[in-house]
């Protein structure tokens, strides 16, 4: 492989892990200070069980669009000759997928806030479980873009 596309596909992994750990360290600062300021059944509010059932809704809609969004993108650039094209196309899903999810888990805290609820606690980490298994690793890439050889992270 041309070592000008190797170095700009590479460039593109690191930009979409650096993308993944400013997510991840968001989501976990906001939950950590929520949750050490927060005290349990402080606040009981009307809304607790309106937000019960939108927020592992929304969660859910979340995660399943952007899986959704991703394999329909991708999907649009299987065909794809040019790689730098291709790398391009999965970064944008990749972004596009992280922030959904990324979305999705700062509910659920933003919901523990108005509601104490540690039911929002116990989704925000179910979330955040899922979210961390979307680390691009190489082996990922490789199988999501049906590369034939390893492109060299």
């Amino acid at each position: 492989m041309n070592p000008e596309i190797l170095r700009k596909l590479t460039g593109s992994i690191t930009l979409i892990r650096i993308i993944f750990g400013a997510f991840l360290f968001g989501i976990l600062a906001f939950l950590t200070a929520m949750s050490l300021i927060i005290v349990p059944g402080s606040q009981q509010t009307e809304t607790n069980e309106l937000f019960q059932l939108i927020a592992p809704i929304f969660m859910v809609t979340s995660v399943s669009t952007s899986i959704f969004l991703r394999k329909t993108m991708l999907a649009k650039v299987h065909n794809e000759t040019n790689p730098l094209k291709l790398i391009k196309s999965y970064t944008n899903t990749r972004i596009i997928q992280m922030g959904l999810v990324d979305a999705s888990i700062l509910f659920t805290i933003v919901c523990y806030v108005l509601t104490t609820n540690t039911f929002f606690l116990l989704l925000a980490g179910i979330g955040i479980l899922y979210f961390v298994s979307l680390f691009p690793l190489e082996s990922k890439v490789i199988r999501q873009l049906k590369l034939d050889t390893p492109i060299g992270f």
